[in-house]
């Protein structure tokens, strides 16, 4: 009995000593695994926007080389070359660029640096973690090494964010602004100071996303068509940012209208709820009737 219990307590110490010795190999691959993951979205989303806004410029070009104008044609090729246009220092466009190729380079820059300030939103906590998880294992250098990439996200965001990237100035925050969505279920949108996103905590189905719709959600009237983290028409999900300044979480929420089509007759349906969340403004539609609805919301500045 004592032989065994002898086995036994060696059993467990080469156990122990195995357990902390994979600890300590798996914490750097964490870091690893948050890079990769991370460098995969960013380059996936970054390439998808600027393949569309190629698309665009290139039959801009091909109109202005039909009407002869070749200095609107070389700047759209110079236009072309830039992308994608990831930090404020490129976004001024080439001389001669058309009034047309400007507005795409301008809603390129706008999507680009919202899915990049959302995309760092989304990993900024998942990198403090794996600091905090590595520095207990005692690697310092990997905690430093995460460290340094979640203060690289925090600073990127900061110089993307609305009245920073290339506005010349600084961006007020607005009084109200209207937000319109298709929803079936329960979603949540969160407004914060820099920007508003969608999230879906359960299995409902995405905001413009209902039985095979792709509906727009409409800021001020403004189409936005929101990237997702997942594939799929249903959550749990969260949305890009929409970059937009407001003063979060000073704001009142007004449900302005709800109705089968989007400029359709009003109807009944359970009221939306607001609370907050942090410093996030979180407008909670609940929706548990049948069938999907166009809301209109109006969230406003209060003192």
């Amino acid at each position: 009995m004592k032989r065994v219990l002898f086995l036994l307590s060696l059993f467990v110490s080469a156990c122990s000593a195995w357990c902390q010795t994979v600890g300590k190999e798996a914490s750097p691959a964490q870091l690893a695994f948050e890079l990769a993951e991370y460098n995969a979205k960013r380059a996936e989303g970054t390439t998808r926007l600027a393949e569309a806004a190629k698309t665009q410029l290139s039959q801009a070009q091909q109109e202005q080389m039909k009407a002869g104008n070749l200095e609107a044609a070389n700047a759209i090729a110079k236009a072309i070359e830039s992308l994608p246009i990831t930090s404020p220092e490129a976004v001024i466009p080439p001389d001669g660029l058309p009034s047309s190729a400007v507005g795409v380079l301008k809603d390129h820059v706008s999507k680009v640096f919202a899915g990049i300030t959302g995309l760092n939103k989304l990993f900024i906590p998942r990198f403090e973690k794996v600091k905090t998880d590595l520095l207990k294992s005692g690697d310092l250098a990997g905690a430093n090494a995460a460290a340094v990439k979640a203060q690289e996200l925090t600073d990127e965001s900061a110089k993307l964010s609305p009245g920073k990237a290339g506005s010349g100035g600084k961006q007020e925050a607005v009084e109200s602004f209207t937000v319109e969505a298709l929803i079936d279920g329960g979603s949540e949108l969160h407004v914060t100071k820099e920007g508003i996103y969608w999230m879906v905590p359960g299995g409902e189905a995405k905001p413009g996303l209902h039985q095979g719709s792709n509906e727009a959600t409409y800021v001020n009237g403004t189409r936005w068509k929101p990237q997702w983290r997942i594939k799929g028409d249903r959550g749990p999900d969260t949305s890009e940012v929409y970059p937009i300044k407001t003063t979060s979480p000073k704001l009142a929420s007004e449900t302005v209208q709800v109705s089968k089509e989007r400029f359709g007759k009003n109807e009944n349906r359970t009221p939306v709820v607001t609370s907050i969340k942090d410093d996030h403004f979180v407008v909670t539609i609940r929706d548990p009737e049948g069938g999907s609805r166009w809301y209109k919301l109006r969230i406003k500045a209060i003192p």
